[in-house]
């Protein structure tokens, strides 16, 4: 079996359902020249995108094809809507969850559903996570790296890690639209290749540095592309800390100590990369994730685990289903 923790969906229902509770941000599926985009209000063109993103049937050919058993769905970046107002975002969020676990539902050995919050409101994020918690086919949530250009250490979302921390829920961390910097890489698409990454190690640092892992001991993230710098930088983290008095301040002890409190997925499209997360982490950190269906996916997300390592067959199980399978399982009172 072979499970990905890393995998988008907008399913047909939620679109239907956007239309008319939240127009404003509901998107219109379109076909131009062949290949099938969402045009969302304000005029915001996305694509190209394949029929998996909004069909099942579609996207179970699709995960056959690649050899995935399994998906945790979740919310694309574009449905994030951290900018949006309180209300519409939670309405929207809700709505995309429940169309994410109606996938999961339906083909409970196929998907299980990462929950979304509106993280700008911590009323209305703890709100949409207690009703999600009583639902057993979300398995966790996934979030933004920042919430509209507010870091994840800031004292604003402390409800809400110590609510998640409480349910035992992980949280896959997605970099959306706010990266830092995206004003300097508006060219040749670099906001996703440098800005993806990089917001990933600020979350990541910010998290550590401002102490929220220290405060929520069971808090348990998952960073993706590779884990952004993290892995190749916690040696620089670690070396400020111990020079620098005011990294000292909410962080008890050194960020490496906390290093297992991450998870990573396999996407870091270069063989020699993948040999190196997987020696900085080990395999009980280490997830299948492809981004499907997004052209910056991996196309054999399977394929190119068992490649890169096939000297280390004996790792193998442990990405593509074990470790992925720990992180989607709940730990409350961890």
């Amino acid at each position: 079996m072979t499970i990905d923790i890393h995998a988008h969906a907008v399913p047909e229902g939620f679109i239907a359902a956007a239309a008319s509770e939240v127009p404003q941000v509901a998107p219109k599926v379109v076909e131009r020249d062949g290949a099938w985009w969402f045009e969302y209000p304000g005029g915001r063109i996305s694509g190209p995108i394949p029929a998996g993103m909004f069909d099942i049937e579609a996207r179970i050919a699709d995960m056959d094809a690649a050899g995935v058993t399994m998906q945790a769905v979740s919310v694309p970046p574009p449905h994030f809507n951290y900018r949006v107002e309180d209300a519409a975002a939670a309405t929207a969020a809700r709505l995309h969850n429940d169309a994410l676990i109606e996938m999961a539902t339906s083909h409970p050995d196929r998907f299980v559903a990462l929950g979304h919050l509106p993280m700008q409101s911590p009323e209305h994020a703890i709100a949409e996570l207690e009703r999600l918690a009583a639902i057993p086919q979300v398995a966790g949530l996934e979030l933004g790296t920042n919430v509209a250009g507010v870091n994840l250490g800031d004292p604003r979302h402390e409800d809400v890690w110590r609510r998640i921390d409480e349910l035992g829920m992980a949280i896959v961390l997605h970099p959306g639209a706010d990266v830092a910097g995206v004003d300097r890489m508006h060219d040749h698409y670099i906001h996703n290749y440098v800005g993806n990454p990089l917001d990933s190690t600020i979350a990541a640092a910010s998290l550590l540095f401002q102490g929220v892992l220290t405060r929520n001991a069971g808090l348990r993230f998952a960073l993706l592309h590779g884990g952004g710098f993290l892995p190749y930088q916690i040696g620089r983290f670690d070396h400020g800390w111990s020079v620098r008095p005011e990294s000292r301040e909410h962080l008890p002890v050194k960020p490496s100590e906390l290093l297992d409190r991450f998870f990573f997925d396999t996407l870091t499209h270069d063989d020699a990369s993948l040999r190196f997360l997987l020696e900085r982490v080990g395999e009980d950190r280490l997830c299948l994730g492809s981004d499907y269906p997004f052209d910056m996916a991996d196309p054999d997300p399977v394929g190119s685990v068992r490649r890169a390592l096939a000297d280390r067959p004996e790792v193998h199980e442990a990405i593509l289903e074990t470790t992925p399978r720990a992180l989607l399982t709940r730990q409350p009172g961890r």
